[in-house]
């Protein structure tokens, strides 16, 4: 093994034990919105359109998936690029994972017609997973999620990672949640008609550490809470307030959330909120929140307690007819809005 891995392989090392040995202080934290301007990194790349964001720990550095061109890139913090993975599989990347644990990048894809990789059985029809080495960017598997379902329209969308590296991938056009074991294999894991809705509808979610999904509806404003154990007894968290246009969900602890809204329904959020809950996630409340520009932000990241949106004005780029979209050239931005506090 050269040098250059037994030093990665050590920091993996390092950052497993550092999680474990700091989980149980983590109840005591909780999310505070700046009311000035924090850090903002401008991706040196025009056209990008990423649609979500990881931060990996071993390189210190982000991972964003362009919506456009279907290429993952690493960010540093002046904003500047490498691509990471180039495999024409992926369409438009949307929802994408960081697993240091089993050193993989984990990548959902759909085509809803803004990509220059355009899927070959049409719009609309494409839900895949793809799973590549984290290192060397080599495909392991690439997954064609739709199959399981061959009927309707599908939107692979959002990803979250379990304990043991199982992956969940939501499908905002059809009413489905499909698994994804760490071998490669795929199952429906959960489907019904209540998640069904005009437009977007499933979209970003995590995974609890007490064995549920937290899972965020877009059009309805509303979360979900879904058992790994017994899928098909989900619950709607009862929140204080709708949010319509839910989009990314990230787990500060236990007991805290944020999660980013941006549009639906012809209900323009554009905000970032912090909400807890006292009894498991049974009901919730908002605590905070985070009013942004218009920028349709569409997800955040944890970095050194520091809380990070996303934001490209990436429906302008969805909503564009061709010949528009090619014009476009926007620059995204990874704004720091908060912090973590004790």
């Amino acid at each position: 093994m050269d040098r250059y891995k037994i030093i990665k392989l050590i920091k993996i090392l390092f950052l497993t034990m550092y999680a474990s040995i700091t989980s149980s202080f983590v109840l005591a934290e909780s999310v505070s919105f700046a009311n000035e301007q924090l850090e903002t990194i401008n991706i040196n790349k025009k056209a990008l359109y990423p649609e979500s964001i990881q931060y990996n720990p071993i390189t210190e550095k982000y991972v964003v998936g362009s919506f456009r061109d279907g290429k993952i890139y690493e960010i540093d913090s002046n904003g500047d690029y490498k691509v990471l993975i180039n495999d024409k599989r992926i369409s438009s990347a949307l929802g994408i994972q960081v697993d240091t644990k089993l050193n993989r990048l984990l990548v959902a894809t759909a085509d809803i017609g803004s990509s220059t990789n355009s899927y070959n059985k049409g719009i609309k029809k494409l839900a895949a997973l793809g799973i590549f080495d984290l290192t060397t960017g080599e495909a392991l598997h690439f997954i064609n999620l739709g199959e399981l379902i061959p009927k309707g329209n599908h939107l692979a969308n959002g990803l979250a990672l379990d304990k043991n590296g199982n992956a969940y991938i939501t499908d905002s056009f059809y009413p489905v949640i499909y698994k994804v074991d760490t071998k490669g294999k795929a199952t429906v894991f959960l489907e019904s008609t209540r998640f069904k809705k005009n437009g977007i509808n499933l979209n970003g979610l995590i995974y609890h550490p007490d064995g549920y999904l937290i899972v965020a509806a877009k059009t309805e404003g509303i979360l979900f809470k879904i058992p790994l154990s017994t899928p098909s007894s989900f619950t709607e968290i009862k929140l204080d307030r709708t949010i319509i246009g839910l989009d990314g969900v990230t787990l500060v602890n236990k007991k805290n959330l944020v999660v980013v809204a941006n549009r639906a329904a012809n209900v323009n959020t554009d905000k970032a909120f912090s909400i807890t809950s006292n009894d498991n996630w049974e009901t919730a409340q908002i605590i905070d929140e985070y009013k942004f520009r218009n920028v349709y932000p569409t997800t955040s990241v944890i970095k050194d307690n520091k809380i990070y949106v996303l934001h490209s004005n990436l429906n302008e780029l969805v909503k564009a007819d061709n010949h528009r979209k090619k014009l476009l050239t926007k620059t995204a931005t990874i704004q720091q809005i908060g912090n973590i506090i004790p």
